[in-house]
């Protein structure tokens, strides 16, 4: 980064004026083979079905909260490869006209830039000698990072209009999935860049500060911060999102069974009949597979409507001198975060309404899924027709027996066997896109090319809101102290970083789960510290020459007494929060959604097996998913379920030191 800064102050009368800006020159430049490698996993939530249960295979029977570690120590067991990844690298060429295919392990080299400008101007005026007023104006100006040689693509389409239009059509009841496709974009190849440059970020500044005695200090402030973003954005879409640049295909979840995929037959050997293959040279625009053969592929992308997030501060003060030399300062700080990046699934399936019965996805998939936990899961139960299966799934009435109803048909063959393991996406998937019972009218709820296309949105919005009590002791005495108290809540849709992505290596735990309905992510942040303790001190102990104790020593008493002091540093937080994660995907088919409260949970950490655990009973809430649902139940299709509804352990930390000095 290249960074030229330069300011001018001019003090004039009661003023003081201040100007200046900051230009920045910014090279994100990498070389890496990272992506350059076809791979497989032996990933067992990539198959079809769920693996025979030990009664089955005349085994002993498993504690329902080992399920999950059943399903994976058996697909490791019988050497199944579900997943396969095959990467497609390509070099820009003729212009931009067509794309180049480079070999496996080829070193993928991209050199990002962007510039950014911002200037301010700031007076400072006395108005009175116990009052100062401050206000001022930011101007922050951010270029999209582009690669200096051209080497990036974008949508042809609007990505967020497209994800809107998907659902506005779905709530008519009508289906809306053109394929995207992608082509050279940014200043070099003479197009738009990955979003706008923003231009807009105007950020007014004001603060007052007044003292109505000597003793006594009243600050209050007001400010607009822009932050810097783009980086993170762009190394992550350009690894994961740039079809047709640097293309990344897997053949699709729910395609294989246990028994029917491929074998591992060594580290180094991936079965070339699950492995997608693409041309050796492409032509742009160029259109990402589609359907079952490599398409509905789970991967990354970028929105080209993304706006530069900024909070808006706000903090209010009131300090007081007291008797014996302490101060004590009560205030409350605020921070509202606005545009805030959050990861939101432009592919995600639609929830579509039935026109003959004004019923839509979720409202049905909820009362469906309700009736799969009031009879424990069984699949013989016998349940209460919905309309809006009967009328959006005719093609599976009578599929089991002449009479049946659809809604029947689809409990028996897929609600009730896959709720507590794969989640309803799975059957909803089934049923819809693969087809798997016949598709009369054609696809309603899934985009061919994408079953999971997570995108950074602009849509989050957070809110800290804290009151503050911090006393102080100059030193006096020997003592000098500082104890503060901090009484919390933050409230946010995701606690993500720019640089996080559920398939890069930091990862995530917070994107957003409906994708129709963001707000449902909303909850305390992966942070939020409710309560915050902490102190400091030094005190030179009131040993030695001159002190109350042995104040007159001689010189050799006072080099071994005198001179100690002691110091220190606490800190003490109540805890941190956390949720419990649902087995399966009940609303998103990539991000699992959370447990739902239906009684009284209670949290205790304790040790069980050496092993740390933070509620009382986790076995009871294992067990009780599959017993009607309590105390927790699986969230219903829609849901996102209960972010962060518990709270763990916090932390404690205190350091503290004895020195000596001689003089």
């Amino acid at each position: 980064m290249h960074n030229v800064v330069d300011n001018l102050s001019l003090t004039k009368g009661n003023h003081t004026l201040q100007i200046g800006g900051n230009w920045r020159l910014i090279f994100n430049n990498r070389s890496t083979d990272l992506n350059s490698y076809n791979g497989a996993t032996t990933n067992p939530y990539w198959y079809s079905g769920y693996p025979p249960t030990p009664d089955q295979l005349g085994l002993p029977g498993i504690d329902p909260g080992f399920s999950n570690s059943y399903q994976i120590d058996y697909a490791n067991l019988v050497g199944g490869i579900p997943e396969a990844q095959s990467v497609f690298n390509y070099n820009l060429s003729n212009h931009g006209a067509t794309g180049t295919l480079q070999n496996d392990g080829a070193f993928i080299t991209r050199h990002f830039k962007a510039n950014e400008f911002e200037y301010y101007v700031q007076d400072s005026w006395r108005v009175r000698p116990n009052l100062n007023v401050i206000f001022g104006l930011r101007h922050t100006i951010l270029q999209t990072p582009y690669e200096t040689n051209g080497q990036q693509v974008g949508s042809t389409i609007d990505t967020h209009d497209w994800y809107l239009q998907r659902g506005r059509a779905a709530a008519a009841g009508q289906v809306y999935e053109p394929n995207l496709t992608f082509y050279p974009n940014g200043p070099v190849n003479h197009a738009p860049g990955y979003w706008g440059k923003q231009k807009l970020n105007v950020a007014p500044r004001l603060a007052i500060a007044y003292s109505p005695d000597t003793k006594t200090s009243i600050r209050a402030g007001f400010g607009l911060y822009f932050d810097h973003f783009g980086h993170g954005i762009v190394k992550t879409f350009d690894q994961y999102g740039s079809f047709g640049l640097s293309t990344q295909l897997a053949n699709p979840a729910g395609v294989y069974t246990n028994e029917s995929a491929p074998r591992f037959t060594g580290i180094h050997n991936i079965t070339r009949n699950n492995l997608c293959t693409q041309p050796a040279t492409v032509a742009y625009p160029y259109s990402p597979p589609s359907g079952a053969d490599c398409g509905f592929a789970m991967t990354w992308g970028a929105d080209a409507h993304l706006k530069t997030p900024y909070s808006e501060a706000l903090d209010l003060s009131i300090q007081r001198e007291f008797p014996g030399g302490f101060t004590a300062e009560f205030a409350y700080v605020g921070r509202l975060g606005r545009h805030l990046l959050q990861a939101l699934d432009l592919a995600e399936s639609v929830n579509f309404v039935d026109t003959k019965s004004q019923t839509d996805y979720f409202t049905a998939g909820s009362q469906l899924s309700a009736q799969v936990d009031a009879h424990h899961g069984d699949a013989s139960a016998n349940v209460q027709t919905i309309p809006f299966f009967e009328n959006v799934f005719p093609q599976m009435a009578s599929f089991d027996y002449p009479g049946e109803s659809a809604t029947q048909a689809i409990y028996t063959n897929e609600w009730a066997p896959f709720r507590y393991t794969f989640g309803e996406t799975t059957s909803l998937a089934d049923l819809d896109f693969y087809c798997s019972y016949g598709c009369p009218d054609g696809t309603k709820f899934w985009q061919g090319q994408f079953s999971s296309l997570y995108s950074w949105s602009s849509i989050g919005m957070s809110y800290y809101n804290a009151g503050q009590v911090v006393v102080r002791h100059p030193i006096s005495h020997g003592l000098q102290l500082d104890f503060s108290y901090t009484l919390s809540k933050s409230i946010d849709m995701g606690s993500d970083t720019e640089r996080s992505s559920e398939i890069s290596d930091s990862g995530s735990f917070s994107n957003i789960i409906n994708s129709w309905k963001p707000a449902l992510n909303r909850s305390v942040s992966d942070f939020d510290t409710r309560d915050l303790v902490t102190g400091d001190w030094v005190y030179s102990l009131p040993v030695g020459k001159g002190k109350a104790v042995l104040g007159s020593a001689n010189r050799f008493v006072d080099a071994v007494v005198g001179g100690w002091q002691w110091s220190g540093l606490d800190r003490w937080t109540s805890g941190l929060p956390f949720s419990l994660v649902a087995p399966g995907w009940s609303t998103d088919w990539q991000i699992e959604g959370y447990g739902v409260n239906t009684a009284k949970v209670k949290a205790h950490t304790h040790i069980v097996n050496g092993n740390p655990v933070a509620l009382d009973d986790p076995n009871g809430i294992n067990n009780g998913i599959e017993s009607g649902g309590s105390p927790v139940r699986l969230p219903y299709p829609g849901e996102a379920g209960q972010r962060n509804a518990f709270r763990g352990d916090g932390y404690f930390d205190i350091d503290s030191g004895i020195s000596k000095s001689w003089i």
